[in-house]
């Protein structure tokens, strides 16, 4: 029994050693970051909302929805 089940166990810890290796290599691996212009360049164009149209729809009760409808 004994026989059966380490190999296997050795494969397991093999297996999750690959997977822990891949893990730390794309953690490693830099991201090129960007700057608050580069982002805000991202929305020009884009559609306009004030702050008061964006909070009148996220406050809605579920009940307005349905009577809109």
């Amino acid at each position: 029994m004994i026989d059966k089940t380490l190999p296997a166990q050795v494969k397991a810890l093999e297996t999750q050693l690959a997977v822990l290796k891949a893990q730390v290599q794309r953690l490693s691996t830099s991201t090129a970051s960007h700057s608050f212009a580069d982002l805000y360049g991202i929305l020009s164009g884009k559609g306009d909302s004030s702050e008061a149209e964006i909070d009148s729809v996220q406050y809605r009760f579920e009940w307005e929805r349905h009577q809109e409808r």
